[in-house]
């Protein structure tokens, strides 16, 4: 007897990663300009944020960048009209989970002149084994159902004759995230480090995966 099952695997792991990411941008109406204008906040946040907390250079890695020419829709004319340059780098900065760090660098970042759109997530670092681990689940989980089928059919599961895995669908990022039009990230409602070291732990990562495996019985 062929059986076929669907076996899901689910757990819920603390995330040990923060992954900050920072849109820059500057507008102006020269190329030229707009791309002077960008690169100087970028170097303004590298000097003043990067390197003083003890990043390199190298630890914040560029996503995209562009420079582009806007325009925007005139009612009159009907017609689509020059509206000026935008610098826009998006960039990644990646860390271990250190709740005063990240602290830090938020207020730091709240109070930097021309400071990056900014969103924070927390991720898993080992996310290899944690891809292991509820792919051992889903698999236990479907030999259980499995059994459960063959039982009841009065037979004895002998073994498991396929499997059918689809690439992996986990997000392995936390829900829990900050965002730059939060209120944390406005000046005049910043706190202090301690306070948002004391109101703020971030939502488990919910992972889960799901295998189909045929299994023979007899």
């Amino acid at each position: 007897m062929e059986i076929i099952v669907e076996g899901l695997g689910e757990t819920n792991v603390i995330p040990n990663e923060v992954i900050l990411n920072l849109t820059f941008v500057a507008k102006n109406t020269s190329y030229e300009n707009t791309l002077e204008n960008g690169i100087l906040n970028v170097k303004n946040f590298v000097d003043n944020i990067l390197i003083p907390n003890g990043f390199n250079t190298t630890d914040m890695k560029t996503r995209s960048f562009v420079v582009r020419e806007e325009k925007k829709y005139n009612e009159q004319t009907r017609t689509y009209i020059f509206n000026g340059f935008m610098f826009n780098q998006n960039a990644t900065l990646t860390f271990d989970y250190d709740k005063e760090r990240l602290a830090k660098l938020l207020v730091l970042i709240s109070k930097l002149e021309n400071a990056p759109l900014c969103n924070v997530n927390f991720g898993i670092k080992e996310i290899n084994d944690c891809k292991k681990s509820v792919l051992a689940l889903a698999y236990n989980d479907a030999k259980l159902k499995a059994e459960a089928i063959a039982s009841a059919a009065g037979l004895t599961l002998i073994k498991c004759a396929k499997v059918d895995f689809k690439p992996f669908t986990t997000n392995y990022i936390s829900q829990s995230s900050f965002e730059r039009d939060g209120a944390i990230f406005k000046s005049a409602n910043i706190g202090s480090v301690e306070n948002i070291v004391n109101t703020f732990t971030p939502e488990d990562v919910h992972v889960s995966e799901k295998l189909y495996c045929l299994w023979i019985a007899e």
